[in-house]
């Protein structure tokens, strides 16, 4: 049995208007994976900072920082480059430095304030060294400096314990200061 004409037609409306707004949802949606690494906004905050590691010895490092709003610290979210397109860098800890060597680290800088590298060597110990100072939970600010030294391993403290789960990548609540509140600049 023959559908008449003017069914098909409105069968085909029908069928064909959901159809293309989903076809052209999808599309939005690809479109927006595949630009965000264009994003002109990222680029913006992306910046370079180079450290250099002048301990003696080979170590691993961990850029890590303050999250604007929320005082937790954790490692700097890392990027490959700071041009489009820009991917995150799995590599976030645990970078690995030899001795008198030097690493770039590109880093977006929006949402987190650098504060401190945490430094582990091949015998598993962790040091901290202090990096910027600027900066509170209610604003985020561009590093201070273009380059970092890492200091000889007896000129620097050891990590504390509440940060070392950021030598794994994960982040942490932590109060400078041994229990002193944070507090808003």
């Amino acid at each position: 049995m023959a559908i008449p004409a003017k069914r098909k037609t409105w069968l085909i409306v029908l069928l064909g208007i959901p159809a293309s707004i989903l076809l052209l949802f999808g599309l939005l949606i690809a479109f927006i994976f595949v630009s965000a690494p264009y994003n002109p906004m990222l680029l913006a905050f992306l910046t370079n900072i180079e450290v250099y590691n002048d301990s003696g010895v080979d170590i691993w490092v961990t850029p890590i920082g303050m999250w604007e709003g929320s005082g937790t610290y954790g490692p700097l979210p890392r990027y490959n480059g700071d041009s489009a397109p820009a991917r995150r860098s799995r590599q976030t800890h645990d970078i690995p430095l030899k001795a008198g060597g030097a690493v770039k680290i590109t880093y977006d800088w929006d949402d987190i304030n650098f504060r401190h590298l945490l430094v582990r060597t091949a015998s598993g110990e962790v040091y901290i060294t202090d990096t910027d100072k600027h900066g509170g939970r209610s604003a985020c600010y561009s590093p201070e400096h273009d380059r970092y030294r890492i200091p000889p391993i007896t000129e620097m403290q050891q990590a504390p314990a509440e940060l070392l789960p950021c030598t794994r990548g994960e982040s942490v609540q932590y109060s400078p200061g041994g229990g002193v509140p944070l507090r808003n600049p």
